[in-house]
C-alpha cells in the first residue's frame, strides 16, 4: 500500500525552490553582464579548446577516461544538439550552481535532520560566499563534482528515506559519476568514506562497513583506471627543486616548505576571517562525522607539498563545511543577547553576514578587473591572484578586452595566410581555436613566445603572429612583448604582432 503525500514534505518546496533559484539568479548576474562572451579563466583557456577537439574527433579513449570526463561529455552533447558552445558554457554555471545549493539543502535536511528554514540558509550561505561563487566561475567540473559528492553524503545517511536496494543502487552509482567528474572531489569522496568506515568499525557496526566497501568497488574502479592506466595523467609532483623551465607549474610552486606554509595560513586567513569566528562556535557545536572529515581532509591535504592540484584550492573546498558550522552556531546565538541593550547576538550576527557577504560577494559579480574592489585587488590585500580573481568579470581576459580580442582575432583570421601560424598564449588559446583553424594555432602556454618563434623560424621560413596586449598594458606578467615583435593590428588594448628576427630588424 502506498503512502499518501507528506504534508512535511510539502511544505518544504518553498525553501527548495529557494534553495536552487537564489544561487542560480546570483551565480546568472556576471554571465549576463559578460554577454556575449564567456566567463572564468579556465572556461575559456581549458574547457573550450577541449571542448573543441572532442567536438572534432579529437580524443581517444585514454584521453577520454583520463579527463574526468562527465562534465565535457555533457557540454558536448548539448552542442552537437545544436547549442552554441559558448551559450552553453554561460547557461551551464548558473544552473549548476542552483543544483548545488539544492544538494546542500538535501544534505542539511535529511542527513542532519534540520528545519527546511535552517537547511536553505545553509544552502544560502554555501553558494553566496565569496569563495564559492569564485569556484563557480571557472571550476566548472569541481563544482559538478562536489553536486553529487553531497547526494553520495546524503544517501549514505538517507538509511529511513529509500528502500535499502535502492538506496545502495543509487549511491553506487553516483559515486561513480562523481569520480567520472573530477578527481580531486574523488579523493575527497573516498577519503571520507574510508574514514566513515573505520568509525562503523570502532562503533561495531560492520553489516554497514561491507555494503559501503561493496558499493564503492565500480567507483574505485573507474579511479584506478583514471589514475594508473592513463597515461595522459600528470603526476603528483614535490613541491622543492623547481627549475625555471617548469612553466604553469613555478606559479604554484614554492622555495621552502616554510614558504608553502605561510602561504597556505595566509590564504585561509583571506578566505575565512569574515566568518572564522562562527566557524569556530560552530565546529566545537555540530557533532556531524563527514562535515568534521571533510575539514580535517582539506587541511592536511593543503599541507602536502604538491602541486597538481594547487594545495590552496583544497582552502577553498573548506567553504562547504564552514557553510554548516556558520549557520549552526546562529542556533547557538539564538539565547544569547546584550543585555544593556536588549539585543539578541542572533540578530546582530545575522545583519553583520548579511551586510558582509553582499559586499564581497557583489563587488566579487560586479565590479570589473580594472576597478576591483580593495579585497579583491591584487595591490591592496588580494595576494593570491592566480585562485582567487580581482573580479568575475573576465575570462582570461578582461570584459573591457573580450570584444577588442575578437576584433583582433577576425582581423588576423582575414589576413592569414596558408603557411602562416599565430603563437598563443594559454590566455588567448580558446579565443584562437574559436575563430582561427587548429591548424594554424600553436600554443606555447606560459613560456617565452621569443623561445617558441626562434626554434619555429629555424624549421620553416612560415610567418610567425602573436597575440598579445599592446605594451605596457600586458597581464600575466608579461606587461610587453620581446622586440623582435612587431605590431601589425591594434584594437583598443589587444594588439596582433608579426616576429621578425633579429637580423632582419637589424637589417
Amino acid at each position: 500500500m502506498t503512502e499518501g503525500p507528506n504534508p512535511r514534505n510539502h511544505s518544504s518546496s518553498p525553501y527548495l525552490l529557494l534553495a536552487f533559484i537564489l544561487p542560480l539568479l546570483v551565480r546568472a548576474i556576471p554571465e549576463i553582464l559578460m554577454a556575449p562572451y564567456a566567463t572564468g579563466f579556465d572556461t575559456m583557456g581549458h574547457y573550450v579548446p577541449t571542448t573543441l577537439f572532442w567536438l572534432n574527433g579529437r580524443v581517444d579513449f585514454w584521453g577520454f577516461v583520463g579527463t574526468a570526463p562527465l562534465f565535457y561529455s555533457i557540454v558536448v552533447f548539448l552542442v552537437s544538439s545544436g547549442g552554441s558552445l559558448i551559450t552553453v558554457l554561460k547557461i551551464i554555471p548558473p544552473v549548476m550552481h542552483g543544483f548545488l545549493g539544492l544538494s546542500v539543502f538535501g544534505y542539511a535536511k535529511i542527513s542532519l535532520g534540520w528545519a527546511p528554514v535552517k537547511s536553505v540558509v545553509t544552502a544560502l550561505f554555501a553558494t553566496m560566499y565569496f569563495v564559492s561563487l569564485r569556484i563557480s566561475w571557472d571550476m566548472l567540473r569541481n563544482e559538478l563534482g562536489l553536486v553529487l559528492f553531497f547526494i553520495v553524503l546524503t544517501l549514505i545517511n538517507a538509511k529511513s528515506t529509500l528502500g535499502s536496494r535502492k538506496r545502495y543502487l543509487l549511491l553506487s552509482l553516483v559515486m561513480s559519476l562523481v569520480v567520472l567528474s573530477h578527481q580531486l572531489v574523488s579523493v575527497l569522496m573516498f577519503s571520507i568514506i574510508g574514514l566513515t568506515v573505520a568509525y562503523n568499525f570502532l562503533k561495531h557496526q560492520r553489516s554497514e562497513i561491507g555494503r559501503l566497501l561493496i558499493v564503492s568497488m565500480p567507483a574505485i574502479f573507474i579511479f584506478l583506471l583514471t589514475f594508473f592506466f592513463s597515461p595522459r595523467i600528470a603526476e603528483y609532483r614535490l613541491i622543492f627543486g623547481f627549475s625555471q623551465t617548469d612553466g604553469w607549474l613555478s606559479l604554484f610552486g614554492f622555495s621552502s616548505y616554510g614558504a608553502l606554509l605561510a602561504s597556505v595560513a595566509g590564504f585561509f586567513i583571506f578566505l575565512f576571517l569574515p566568518i572564522l569566528p562562527l566557524v569556530i562556535i560552530g565546529l566545537r557545536r555540530l557533532g556531524d562525522f563527514q562535515m568534521r572529515a571533510w575539514v580535517l581532509l582539506c587541511v592536511v591535504a593543503a599541507l602536502i607539498p604538491m602541486v597538481s592540484p594547487s594545495n590552496l584550492r583544497w582552502l577553498m573546498l573548506l567553504t562547504y563545511p564552514f557553510a554548516f558550522f556558520a549557520t549552526d552556531a546562529l542556533g547557538k546565538l539564538r539565547n544569547v543577547s546584550w543585555r544593556r541593550f536588549r539585543i539578541a547576538s542572533r540578530k546582530v550576527v545575522s545583519v553583520y553576514l548579511l551586510i558582509m557577504m553582499s559586499v564581497l560577494s557583489f563587488s566579487l559579480l560586479l565590479l570589473p578587473p580594472e576597478n576591483a574592489a580593495p579585497y579583491f585587488n591584487s595591490n591592496v590585500f588580494n595576494n593570491y591572484v592566480y585562485q582567487i580573481p580581482t573580479s568575475m568579470l573576465q575570462n582570461t581576459v578582461s570584459i573591457a578586452d573580450c570584444q577588442d580580442t575578437n576584433f583582433a582575432l577576425l582581423w588576423l583570421k582575414s589576413n592569414l595566410d596558408n603557411d602562416a601560424y599565430l603563437l598563443s598564449h594559454r590566455a588567448f588559446y580558446g579565443w584562437s581555436l574559436s575563430v582561427i583553424s587548429s591548424d594554424h594555432v600553436i600554443l606555447y602556454e606560459y613560456d617565452n613566445p621569443e623561445d617558441t618563434a626562434k626554434t619555429l623560424a629555424q624549421q620553416s621560413n612560415n610567418k610567425l603572429y602573436l597575440i598579445w596586449w599592446v605594451n605596457g598594458q600586458g597581464w600575466y606578467g608579461q606587461p610587453t612583448v620581446p622586440s623582435t615583435f612587431l605590431e601589425v593590428y591594434r584594437s583598443g588594448r589587444i594588439a596582433i604582432y608579426m616576429y621578425e628576427p633579429v637580423n632582419k630588424v637589424q637589417g
